[in-house]
């Protein structure tokens, strides 16, 4: 007996060592786990599809859809595939898919002027159809797939209602889960008010897309511009005050310039001060000008600073060809209320990120976010200044934060190329305009992206009173929006508060929710410690993935718990603190027992002892150096600060 006590003793102490050894390695790994970086794809396919029913006639009279598509045709990069259909009984391709050479971009200018507005009917789905047909089921590992859909009106494949009502649920509920395997973005225009707005924007929502509303014909160009940014992530370089600077790595520039109605022509000045319109170009130059903007082409650009002689708009772009690019991770089109915007932006050569320190070090990267004044109200009532577009949005900074890669203020990690920074506060719902910017005294780079916040609800919460075991229990019940989250790879904690301390940081005790049934999409938390006279409120810390696989970090707003009373008591908290005995005495009373029964000595004894002083001392250094981690942060904000 007393043999048979001692070796279940030694499994025991073995159990403990092992489990100490498991929790050194968790911790270790906890502390220098990074979230991955999922890379821009390197190459893009666009599928354009372009409304021509009838009504078209009244929503765009001037057909400015033929300009709007020259435009995107004429800003693709060379590596980008591309086709365009229109669309109204049927799907018609007027250019077919090929890349985006010379000859692909003047067979498509050519083709714009199939666009018309005589049919009869809008038959979305075929639209859709052809545009995916061959895609296959999987995303592409080398291009980013987008369809950017300009309609304005609704579900129209005929004169039964019935039909086109179940036409239409059949596009969300069968079509849509299967462009949604393709990895495909939807990027809808609804050039209507009368458009089926909540169609395409759950078309767009759904598949990380974005969603542009228009009354006005006049507005579609600047709204292919940004689809173009959102589907390509092209290199710009910073135009200020209408100068710009080019360096030597710069192959070739393209100027897009928003001209409002008589305006002056646009002027070229290049940095030897040779100055140029497009009647007296050189041979270097192609210009393709349009009523409402010129699009300026210019191959091996002279070193030094630019500029136009032309009226300033917050759209006009320089877009660079050039081996040495500003990147970002690949950034969402939506996010979901609660979310933060992860950003990291470094540096490439030949798509090849750049580590080196001598380089690194004279780079200044910075993010800025900016705002419509007709957002914020401040100049809706006053008049355009003379020298901006009036047709233009007109923008101020809302926020500029600098990044540095020394690991230090949200940069995950020091000298890794990368710069990090996490965007939460300053996120409002609707849509969110951001510039990101590398520069040096000879070298600027800059990309814009839009992000959309939607107030759309992904976690549904309840709960229940249940006894077991002799406890009254309360149980706490999440569950998630399966319409747009992948219930597969959800992990879940929360914050449980009690009564008025839901201001205090650390106020919340942290709780872990498990899903008791794989059946059930339900996440679960019991208690029985909980009193149905306090408050409490809980904000929920949610890990997974959308449907379309994009990686969600998602923290709920604080969500009040609304206790039920149970109506027949099993225990009294003063009896079960009384029948049920505490655990460290329970612990006490095994490790006597042990003693008790063998006086053997125990080489075993002395490995636990030394491994849990390590684990102390390590757990003491982890958290001193983020003690001083976070001083020198502190310092370090005190010194830099960040630039409202």
């Amino acid at each position: 007996m007393l043999l048979t006590s001692a070796l279940a003793k030694k499994r025991v102490l073995l159990q403990t060592i092992l489990f100490l050894i498991l929790f050194c390695v968790s911790l270790s790994s906890a502390v220098i786990a990074a979230p991955p970086l999922e890379q821009q794809k390197q190459g893009s396919d666009i599928r354009v599809l372009i409304d021509v029913s009838g009504s078209m006639k009244k929503n765009d009279p001037k057909n400015l859809r033929l300009p709007a598509l020259r435009l995107l045709v004429g800003l693709l990069p060379h590596n980008a595939s591309a086709a365009v259909w229109t669309f109204g009984t049927s799907a018609t391709p007027i250019v077919p898919l090929g890349l985006a050479n010379e000859k692909w971009k003047k067979n498509a200018q050519l083709a714009s002027k199939k666009i018309h507005s005589r049919d009869l009917f809008t038959n979305i789905g075929l639209a859709l159809d052809a545009a995916v047909a061959d895609w296959g089921k999987k995303p592409s590992k080398l291009n980013q797939r987008s369809i950017i859909l300009l309609t304005d009106g609704m579900i129209d494949i005929g004169k039964d209602d019935v039909k086109n009502t179940q036409e239409r649920g059949r596009l969300l509920k069968q079509m849509l889960p299967e462009i949604q395997k393709t990895g495909a973005n939807i990027h809808t225009i609804a050039l209507s008010k009368n458009a089926d707005h909540a169609f395409l924007k759950e078309l767009s929502t759904k598949t990380d897309g974005g969603f542009e509303q228009t009354d006005s014909a006049e507005q579609l160009e600047r709204i292919f511009l940004r689809l173009f940014e959102k589907t390509t992530q092209p290199d710009t370089v910073p135009l200020v005050d209408n100068k710009f600077l080019i360096d030597e790595s710069i192959l070739e520039l393209t100027l897009l310039v928003f001209k409002p109605q008589n305006a002056r022509p646009t002027e070229v000045i290049e940095p030897d001060n040779k100055k140029y319109k497009q009647k007296n170009a050189p041979s270097y130059v192609k210009w393709q000008s349009e009523k409402n903007y010129d699009l300026i082409t210019i191959s091996k650009p002279k070193q030094g600073e630019w500029s136009i002689n032309a009226q300033t708009d917050p759209d006009n772009r320089v877009l660079v060809v050039t081996n040495l690019q500003i990147q970002t991770n690949r950034m969402p089109n939506n996010l979901f209320l609660g979310e933060n915007l992860n950003v990291a932006l470094f540096m490439t050569d030949d798509n090849n990120k750049i580590t080196d320190d001598n380089f690194l070090q004279f780079i200044s990267m910075s993010a800025v976010q900016k705002e419509s004044l007709t957002d914020i109200g401040s100049l809706v009532d006053q008049e355009p200044e003379n020298d901006i577009s009036p047709s233009a949005s007109k923008e101020k900074i809302k926020k500029r934060w600098f990044l540095h890669d020394n690991g230090l203020r949200g940069d995950i990690a020091a000298h890794d190329g990368l710069f990090n920074v996490q965007i939460s506060k300053t996120l409002k719902i609707g849509k969110n305009q951001f510039t990101f910017q590398a520069s040096t005294e000879t070298l600027q780079r800059e990309i814009n992206h839009s992000v959309m916040v939607q107030d759309i609800k992904l976690l549904s919460t309840r709960v229940e009173q249940q006894q077991k075991e002799n406890k009254n229990v309360h149980q706490i019940l999440v569950s998630p929006n399966i319409e747009f989250i992948n219930p597969r790879k959800i992990k879940m904690t929360a914050s449980l508060i009690a009564g008025d301390k839901l201001q205090d940081d650390d106020a919340g005790e942290t709780i872990n929710f498990q899903q008791a049934n794989p059946k059930v999409l339900e996440w679960s938390y019991e208690s029985d410690s909980l009193d149905p006279d306090n408050d409490y409120h809980i904000i929920i810390h949610m890990q997974t993935n959308t449907r379309t696989g994009r990686p969600i970090d998602y923290t709920s707003q604080a969500i009040q718990l609304n206790l039920p009373t149970f109506d027949n008591l099993l225990l009294q908290p003063e009896q079960m603190a009384e029948e049920i005995p505490q655990e460290e005495e329970l612990i006490e009373e095994v490790i006597e027992e042990n003693i008790k029964e063998t006086e053997e000595p125990d080489w075993l004894m002395g490995i636990i002892i030394a491994l849990v002083v390590n684990i102390i001392l390590g757990v003491a250094g982890f958290f001193g150096y983020r003690k001083w981690k976070n001083a020198r942060e502190q310092a370090y904000d005190e010194m830099t600060g960040e630039l409202e």
